[in-house]
Order: C-alpha cells, then sequence, then structure tokens
C-alpha cells in the first residue's frame, strides 16, 4: 500500500484539521482507494520552527504528500516541498487551498512534473487523482481541476463542478477519522457566499450558490465535538445566521454544551445583512454563558469604498438599534474594519471610526488589509493603486496592504498610528465619561479626540514602552499577527498600565477642554472604570487628590465612591447602573469574567485572551453598585489619592 500523508500547518494549536479529514473522508468511499492508499495526517502551528516540521514529513517517507495552502503557511510549505523533493524526488506532492488555486504559474516548476495544483473544491478532484496515480501511465489529464507540468508544458485541466450534495462528503466526526484530542473544533454547516466583496475570495470561489450539509448531521456533528469535550467551537461558515434554521442550531449548540460540559466558547462570522438574526443568536451563546461577542463586519464607512469593494452594509440607522438593543441585553459586540481599502481616505477612515463612537460602538477592530489572491482587488490592484509589503517572516506569504490610489503610505502610517491610539483610548475606555461628555456638550468630534491623543503618543520618548510597541507593529508590519492588538491591551492595561495611566492624565491635562471643571470630575470617573484585563493585576488608584468624587474605600478588586448629584447624569449615561443608590455612593466592582495573568504562559497566550476580552469588553467593566455608607478618614473621605 502507499502512504498518503495530509499535511495541515495551522493557525491554533490542536485544531481538527477539517480540509484534511473531508479529503480523507470522502476518498476512503472508493474501495479502489480503500487497498491501495494508507492515510496519515500531520499537524503543526505554522509558527513551529520549520527545521523540526521539514525532519517530521520527510522522516515520514509518504508517498504522496497532500498540503493545505493559505496565506499564513505558504512560506513554510514551500520550504517543506523543496526539502522532500530533495530527500525524496520520486514522492507525489499535490498543493491545495485558497493561496495556490488559479496561480500554477507563481507555484509550480516546469522542472518537477511530480508536483500538482488542485484548483477548486479538493474532495472530489484529490479521490481522482489518487486513482490516476494507481494507474502505470499517467492519466492526470483527465482528472479536472488540476494544474501540472507535462513535457515541459504547463497544463490545466477543466474546472470540477461544485459539489452541490455536500453530503456525498462524509462527516470525519462521525466516520472516526478525527479522535477526541483536539481543543479547537471547526465546524461546516454550509459552503458558499452570496456576497462578492472586493478583499474576499469566498464569494468569487463559490459563484454565489450556497449549498447545505444536512440539519442532522450537523446536529450529530455538534454533539460529538461535545461528548469529545473540545472546548472551543469555530463556526466556519462565511454568514452564520442567514439561514433560519442557524439559530436552531445555535441553541442545539448550548443544549449540548449544558449535557456534556462543552464546548466553552463559541466564534462565528456574522452574517452581513441579517443583524436580528445575529444578535438572537448572541443572546443564545450569551445566555449559556458560552461568552460570545456579537461582531459586526462592516469593514468601512466610506461610500465609494463599499461601491469599489461589491460591499453591501447594513443601514447605520440600523446599527444603532441593534448597539442599542445589544446594550440593553448586556451582550457585547465589535465592529471590524479594514485599513487600508480603495476609495477610503485618512479622513475618512478617522471620520468613521467617529460616526461607530456617535452610534454606541463597544469596540472597533481596524484589521490590516490583506492583499488575498484570486480576489477581485488582487485582479484590479495595479488600477486601484494597490501598494502591499511582505509580513507573516518566514512562514507567511501575506503582502498587507499599506497604499491605495486614495491613501497614501504616509496615510497608511498616521491611520495606523490614528488605530493604536484609539484602540488604546476608546476600546478600553479610558476616557469614555470625559470623551461623550466633550462631544454632546462641547461639539468636539470624536476623531479629533483620538487624533491628538495619537499625536501626543507620538512626541513620546523612545525609550516610552508603548510608543515603542506602536512604532515597532508599524515598522515591522506586526499588525498582521493575529496576537498583535491583544498584546497592546495587554500593555496598556497591564504590563504598562501605570505608564498608560499617566499617559492618560497629562493628555487630557495639556488639553483646552481641561480647564472645564465638570471635565476634571468626569475624568475622576473614567479612572476609576479602566478595567482590568486579568484578576491579579495590582489596583491602580493609591494617592489622595480627588477633588469632585469622594473616595471612601478600597478593597481588594473594588473602590467605595461617593458621586455628586450634579455627574450622576453623565455617570448613568456612560455606564450601565441597575441600581441607583439615594446617597450616591458606589460599590465599583472589578471583579468580573477575568483570569489571572500567569508569567508562565507564552506572550501569544496573553495576547490572544486580551484580544478576545477586549471585543467582549463589557464582560470585564466593573459594575458600579449601590453600597452602603463608609465611615469616611478626613473631610474628601479615605487617604487614597489619585495624581489628577
Amino acid at each position: 500500500m502507499k502512504n498518503v500523508l495530509l499535511v495541515e500547518l495551522s493557525v491554533f494549536e490542536r485544531m481538527t484539521p477539517l480540509a484534511s479529514g473531508y479529503l480523507q473522508a470522502y476518498a476512503m468511499t472508493d474501495s479502489v482507494i480503500r487497498s491501495e492508499y494508507r492515510f496519515e495526517r500531520y499537524t503543526a502551528v505554522a509558527k513551529t520552527r520549520p527545521a523540526d516540521i521539514i525532519r517530521d514529513l520527510v522522516g515520514s517517507a509518504a508517498d504522496v504528500y497532500a498540503f493545505s495552502c493559505y496565506v499564513w503557511n505558504m512560506g513554510l510549505v514551500r520550504s517543506a516541498v523543496d526539502a522532500i523533493r530533495q530527500a525524496r524526488p520520486h514522492a507525489q506532492i499535490i498543493l491545495g487551498g485558497p493561496q495556490v488555486m488559479s496561480q500554477a504559474h507563481r507555484y509550480l516548476s516546469r522542472t518537477d512534473e511530480l508536483t500538482v495544483i488542485c484548483n477548486g473544491e479538493g474532495e472530489i478532484t484529490f479521490t481522482q487523482y489518487l486513482l490516476a496515480l494507481t494507474d502505470s501511465s499517467s492519466r492526470l489529464h483527465e482528472v479536472n481541476g488540476l494544474s501540472f507540468y507535462h513535457d515541459g508544458e504547463l497544463v490545466t485541466t477543466p474546472k470540477q463542478p461544485r459539489i452541490s450534495n455536500l453530503d456525498d462528503v462524509p462527516s470525519p466526526f462521525l466516520t472516526g477519522v478525527f479522535d477526541s484530542a483536539y481543543s479547537v473544533a471547526i465546524l461546516e454547516t454550509n459552503r458558499g457566499c452570496p456576497y462578492h466583496c472586493g478583499f474576499c475570495f469566498w464569494g468569487a470561489a463559490t459563484n454565489d450558490r450556497v449549498h447545505r450539509f444536512d440539519e442532522q448531521r450537523v446536529r450529530d456533528e455538534i454533539k460529538w465535538i461535545a461528548k469529545n469535550e473540545i472546548l472551543f467551537l469555530f463556526i466556519a461558515d462565511a454568514n452564520w445566521g442567514m439561514l433560519s434554521r442557524d439559530v436552531d442550531i445555535s441553541q442545539h449548540v448550548t443544549n449540548c454544551a449544558s449535557d456534556h460540559g462543552a464546548p466553552n466558547v463559541v466564534y462565528f462570522s456574522a452574517a452581513k445583512n441579517k443583524p436580528q438574526a445575529v444578535t438572537k443568536i448572541t443572546s443564545i451563546f450569551q445566555d449559556a454563558n458560552l461568552i460570545a461577542s456579537q461582531p459586526v463586519s462592516l469593514q468601512t464607512l466610506e461610500p465609494s469604498s463599499l461601491d469599489l469593494i461589491s460591499r453591501s452594509n447594513i443601514k447605520l440607522s440600523a446599527f444603532a438599534t441593534i448597539q442599542e438593543d445589544l446594550r440593553e441585553k448586556q451582550i457585547s459586540s465589535y465592529v471590524e474594519l479594514i485599513w487600508p481599502l480603495p476609495g477610503e481616505t485618512l479622513d475618512s477612515f478617522k471620520r468613521g471610526i467617529g460616526t461607530l463612537c456617535e452610534n454606541e460602538a463597544q469596540t472597533v477592530i481596524a484589521y490590516p488589509h490583506l492583499l488575498l489572491n484570486n480576489t477581485p482587488i488582487f485582479h484590479s490592484a495595479e488600477k486601484m493603486g494597490i501598494v502591499s509589503r511582505p509580513a507573516g517572516g518566514g512562514a507567511a506569504e501575506a503582502q498587507v496592504v499599506i497604499g491605495t490610489k486614495e491613501a497614501s503610505v504616509e496615510d497608511f502610517v498616521e491611520g495606523m498610528y490614528y488605530f493604536y491610539a484609539f484602540h488604546a483610548l476608546h476600546n478600553t475606555r479610558s476616557l469614555r465619561t470625559v470623551s461623550r461628555y466633550l462631544v454632546r456638550q462641547l461639539g468636539i468630534e470624536y476623531q479629533d479626540i483620538f487624533f491628538a491623543f495619537a499625536e501626543f503618543l507620538r512626541q513620546q520618548g523612545e525609550d516610552d514602552p508603548i510608543l515603542s510597541y506602536m512604532e515597532r507593529s508599524i515598522r515591522d508590519a506586526d499588525y498582521y499577527d493575529v496576537n498583535n492588538y491583544g498584546l497592546f491591551i495587554h500593555s496598556v492595561l497591564h504590563e504598562y498600565r501605570e505608564v498608560f495611566a499617566d499617559h492618560v492624565r497629562r493628555f487630557a491635562q495639556g488639553q483646552d477642554w481641561w480647564d472645564d471643571g465638570k471635565v476634571r470630575a468626569l475624568f475622576e470617573i473614567d479612572l476609576l472604570n479602566r478595567p482590568y484585563m486579568y484578576s491579579n493585576t495590582p489596583m491602580d488608584v493609591h494617592a489622595e487628590g480627588f477633588q469632585a468624587l469622594r473616595l471612601l474605600d478600597r478593597g481588594t478588586r473594588s473602590y467605595t465612591v461617593q458621586v455628586p448629584t450634579e455627574y450622576m447624569t453623565d455617570l448613568t449615561d456612560a455606564v450601565k447602573i441597575q441600581t441607583m443608590p439615594a446617597d450616591g455612593i458606589f460599590m465599583v466592582d472589578h471583579k468580573r469574567l477575568q483570569y489571572p495573568f500567569m508569567p508562565n504562559q507564552s506572550r501569544d497566550h496573553s495576547g490572544s485572551y486580551c484580544h478576545g476580552m477586549i471585543e467582549k469588553v463589557g464582560n470585564v467593566m466593573p459594575l458600579w453598585l449601590p453600597a452602603s455608607p463608609v465611615k469616611s478618614f478626613g473631610e474628601k473621605g479615605l487617604n487614597v489619592h489619585a495624581e489628577i
């Protein structure tokens, strides 16, 4: 028998290799393949030392290597293929996945006729490829969906039709392909996307049509995941909530979690134009303590950009209504943007973030624009003035966009400083009460506050750890790393919390609006309200100096404070308060859903954790609860001090 090695180099550890599972499960439905081939799977995190991965792959002595190729692992795949070809010149190699399909001219060599590319869905093509290899004469020309070199000429066979009946592909969960040795499960309930967003290959690859797996099969897979105690569930559909059955399936997930104790956390990509359904789904997960936050994928608010990228967004008025509904239900949400997209200018990017703040956006994340192969923007890159640079180190083959016809490279850099400043100030609620007052009462715009803070941070000394993080991230394109924004939050709310608090204080004191006495009072509220990412980060309000509020006591993870009547309206506008104390005395309780910081964990772990927590920041914001009167120490209260 010949040995087939299915290779997946993923972003996360112990993740079910779903693509490999599908390929193996479908191929084994053929009796010839069952008699001729033995399957093994090799999985590793793409950040693993390349020498270790190459040693393992070469040492496996497989006859056929099948690689799943993505933007985050293609550099590593290239190195592995070269090493395998040198060590095992007669091995057959097939590459598949969105990074290589329809790109044979970039990834195949006329001197290597034993390496081929699968263009499109892989199950049927891979099975026919293996069958072709069992024949002594080459029959690759008869396999649809392949590209390869033959006699020095590049051959691309006709496209393989999409699988319309997805249940023809057996479930790797239910047929014994997967065991329980995973922490993260990838679940697919349908394939396809009806949208043609310019930056995404999903819709272009599937030509609009959405095909579904049988609902009972999906339910059985979810039950298998729960019974095998897999803690994290990623729903891989392009638009979760688009189909009416998605709400019921979400409820099934929570029922299984209740019965079996897993999964503990659910992630999904929300349907673009089904906000009510997505809100209902998020409520279901929230009620089951599967700590979910509703993602809202806007990408940009600039109309000309939306036209250029063929993007259909929910109306801003509907977004504001949804945000208010989520706030009432105490459900966290976050908005996803992409910077820079064609048609977006630096001014429109900053203005868009300001508009989101005006419409109660809880958390906003501006992700880098990856120039993905085969997307509409990829094919129109020259026309759109796209400027890109490599990112991700040797393992990846990522190109991040750093300029367009409307935004120069200099604009891009300024926009990144702007976003980091916004991320630190708004997403952490570090100046929330003050900012709302400045916007609503003094007519200052949100974007002007964030821009001023960005300029303030850029004026700090070269040894400043927060500025250094921003500069390094922008210079080295570290923002490409999925954990970069989370590590920034780790820095400003934990590692360098006191430094950041001092930055916010000095920034506020240097603004013209600091002369407003009410601003100084509201700043004291923000000081007490700033969240903690970890349950063991030292509490940071220590010194006397409160002028408007009376700080009465400090507990292990709480403050007791009296808020004068004249500031109650601003407090209740910025902070969710269930019960209003008649005497204005609150316990500001910071003991929420945080985990302790563990120094032995990797920085990637800290970054991933903090990014997840800031996406659902409502779960770590303190509760303002009525408190019994506390005997004060001196006229102003307890002798604790905040330098303001």
